[in-house]
């Protein structure tokens, strides 16, 4: 791959060690990110051009997908709109005003873009007009977290030592060995027959069954199983369904009040999307084939990514010097990754479960 296209993919894969990072801390709702994958972005506002910037963004957003588990999920379609809103909104201003607006200012003003992008895209898909009740609070964590952000980028952008050399064109960008994985087209068309079944289930007890058989088809796909993430998102959707009254009064606080029919809808959206989450992660864990060439960004960005994580997790002194190493060590191609033997998935095992999942989807509505 040529040298630009190598540039492109490692920035891409610091976004993604960015995101790993800000994956693990538990977050009130599903989506909200306080934008640490932001960070190489801001750094080469000024050094990408517009081509460039703009498969920087999709590789942000897709490698996000692959690494969380969730690019076949509604998560995904909020994850695409905050990155290219937030990221073109900053890449124009930056272009338009240049060194007259710092990088703090283009955070602020991306975390303000890409929030509302998240709310709009989470009110049509999953919540409902409700989810603007959170508004306020995603706004001031955005702009809070941005202005660190910010200052955390023009610190790094004056101390690194990478920057100058992306700008000059002066990094070698060894290519990583990318491990070939055996791509296995049976679960991942299994895993798609699942999301069908999911998305057509309405009734809430079934829906609940379908949502353990997603979790066991998780574990036989060999994905680890987090708690905190749907655990935070059932709490989410019960929260909003305090201004969403329908139905009969189960508890009440003061003027506010759990209702039967705005819990089960609650209950329901938020099943789903855990389902349709656990069928994600099984897609990714088939190792979809990339072969066309226009995909070889992706291959190329995870490689880097390994590389990155690792080093990262090896490196010592300071945050930014850790980084700082990381980037250096991968690009310079010194990173050794010690890989341990990928687990088959029990295809047959796999396939059963998916024709039980199907099964009870039929059966949810021949019995409405």
């Amino acid at each position: 791959m040529s040298r630009t296209e190598r540039k492109i993919a490692f920035v891409a894969a610091a976004t993604l060690l960015c995101s790993m990072l800000e994956f693990l801390i538990p977050k009130p709702l599903p989506f909200l990110r306080l934008g640490l994958a932001n960070l190489p972005i801001l750094l080469v506002l000024d050094i990408f051009t517009f081509k460039s910037f703009l498969i920087l963004l999709l590789l942000k957003s897709i490698g996000q997908g692959f690494v969380s588990g969730t690019l076949f999920s509604y998560l995904f379609l909020i994850s695409l709109a905050s990155t290219l809103s937030s990221g073109l909104v900053m890449k124009g201003t930056k272009t338009l005003f240049k060194s007259r607006v710092s990088l703090v200012g283009c955070s602020i003003l991306g975390a303000s873009v890409s929030n509302l992008s998240q709310l709009a895209v989470a009110s049509f898909l999953i919540y409902g007009k409700t989810i603007w009740v959170a508004a306020p609070l995603m706004l001031g964590i955005g702009i809070i977290s941005s202005i660190i952000l910010g200052l955390v980028a023009q610190r790094y952008k004056a101390k690194g030592t990478l920057i100058p050399l992306l700008a000059q064109d002066k990094l070698t960008l060894e290519l990583p060995l990318i491990a070939e994985r055996e791509h296995n087209g049976k679960v991942a068309l299994a895993a798609l027959l699942a999301i069908a079944a999911i998305l057509i289930v309405d009734r809430l007890v079934f829906l609940a069954l379908i949502t353990i058989l997603m979790y066991l088809l998780q574990t036989i796909a060999k994905r680890r199983i987090r708690v905190v993430p749907p655990l935070m998102l059932l709490f989410s959707m019960l929260l909003l369904s305090l201004f969403e009254p329908y139905g009969r009064v189960l508890l009440s606080f003061g003027s506010v009040a759990f209702t039967q029919g705005a819990v089960e809808i609650a209950l329901i959206k938020a099943l789903r999307l855990i389902s349709l989450l656990a069928a994600s992660q099984c897609i990714s864990a088939s190792n979809p084939k990339l072969s066309a060439k226009n995909l070889a960004y992706i291959p190329l960005t995870l490689g880097y990514f390994t590389l990155l994580s690792s080093s990262f997790k090896g490196s010592k002194g300071s945050l930014v010097q850790r980084v700082d190493q990381a980037l250096l060590n991968t690009a310079s191609g010194s990173v050794e990754v010690h890989t341990r033997k990928a687990t088959r998935i029990s295809t047959p095992l796999f396939i059963g479960v998916v024709l039980v999942v199907i099964g009870i989807s039929i059966v949810s509505k021949l019995t409405y």
